[in-house]
């Protein structure tokens, strides 16, 4: 099951509607703006200018929220005096500012935010060029995710590999990506790249490598041979010529008639291999510099002989690489246990352990591309 997040996985399309944009700006070219930082559009931002704003369900509010926590009229936004102000206007299930329950009428400070029903919203005071700068670096960033996004593969559900995953890129959208394919009658290759750094740079820098990999585009390299296709790939991604820019890749290539596996690590820490009975995870792993760091650098290969039914848990470190609730930091041993705990019949793995993570932080949405392939040999 193709288990890659999208907007439609988000739930029916929702409408904001804004009638009227507000409140005051300055001659100075700062403006006061509502953005929403969670609900039915984030990101999207609403400039407040010179009137009251009215939030609400329905009209005749000017900013409506077809939010089911939300009163037909809900609350009030006004400037007074140079202040941003809310008003609760008898809301049911109540107006918050920063957690707290409004009560009548109080300030709205510049990075509060504003929760009504199950839509929060931050008071950003922003310099008009910086938010159309912003605007058009997101489009830049939403251009590239699709990109990436396209050259993902389509999940195998029969034949000798089954694999399902999940790809999902963090707010600052990082370097992630992930691919399978065969290389002929017996052999599949998969593989995972992570490269450095966030934005649409680092985006487009993995389509680059990507596109090398789906297409064998490395001369007189065997691309069954994984130490020889992260030389390959470290001769022609050299970082001095691309901008700084280096990744990790684990790369393996599997051997059907011999049951053998194959990989190369560069960079990157282990994959895991997982027998039915989940009674422990092997690594597989070499001790690789990340590819584009050091010209002319000898990559090393291992191999291993799977089971039938084994599986392979190939991820990015923005899986495990995360601050728990009680603000400790995770790293590779403690998303171990996660493995081999018992899987969900109502989801893929990869969905099972995104959620087990997320229940670990706390949060949805982690800081760095949550990235996973599992693959099952037949």
């Amino acid at each position: 099951m193709n288990d890659q997040t999208s907007p439609e996985d988000a739930g029916p399309a929702h409408t904001i509607l804004v009638r009227h944009s507000g409140l005051g700006g300055r001659s100075d070219g700062r403006t006061h703006y509502l953005v929403v930082v969670d609900g039915l559009e984030p990101g999207r931002r609403v400039e407040l200018r010179e009137s009251a704003l009215r939030i609400g369900r329905t009209e005749p509010c000017e900013l409506v929220l077809p939010d089911p926590g939300i009163s037909r009229t809900h609350c009030r936004i006004e400037n007074r005096f140079g202040e941003i102000v809310v008003t609760d206007l008898g809301s049911t299930n109540g107006t918050f500012v920063d957690g707290r329950k409004v009560a009548g009428t109080t300030r709205l400070p510049v990075d509060s935010t504003l929760q009504v029903g199950e839509q929060v919203l931050r008071h950003e005071f922003r310099d008009r060029k910086e938010i159309e700068d912003s605007r058009e670096l997101d489009r830049d960033l939403e251009k590239a995710r699709l990109y990436v996004q396209s050259m993902l593969p389509e999940p195998w559900s029969s034949g000798p590999i089954l694999t399902e995953w999940m790809v999902l890129p963090s707010t600052q959208l990082g370097g992630d990506a992930l691919g399978h394919h065969a290389l002929d009658d017996q052999r599949y290759a998969l593989y995972l790249v992570d490269v450095s750094g966030h934005g649409a740079g680092a985006a487009m820098h993995t389509v680059s490598v990507m596109n090398v990999l789906r297409h064998h585009a490395l001369p007189r390299i065997d691309f069954g041979e994984p130490a020889e296709v992260l030389q390959g790939l470290n001769a022609m991604f050299d970082m001095d010529q691309h901008g700084g820019m280096y990744f990790t890749i684990w790369y393996g290539v599997y051997d059907t008639r011999s049951r053998m596996l194959r990989y190369s690590s560069g960079g990157h820490h282990p994959a895991f291999l997982v027998p039915p009975a989940r009674s422990e995870a092997i690594p597989l792993h070499t001790r690789n510099m990340a590819v584009g760091t050091f010209p002319g650098y000898e990559f090393k290969s291992g191999e291993i002989e799977v089971p039938p039914d084994y599986a392979l848990y190939l991820f990015s470190d923005g899986v495990f690489e995360i601050v728990t609730a009680e603000g400790n930091e995770w790293r590779l041993q403690e998303f171990l246990p996660l493995l081999l705990q018992p899987p969900a019949a109502s989801m893929t793995e990869p969905r099972r352990l995104h959620e087990a993570v997320a229940k670990v932080s706390g949060r949805d949405g982690f800081d760095d591309d949550f990235s996973m392939l599992v693959a099952r040999f037949q």
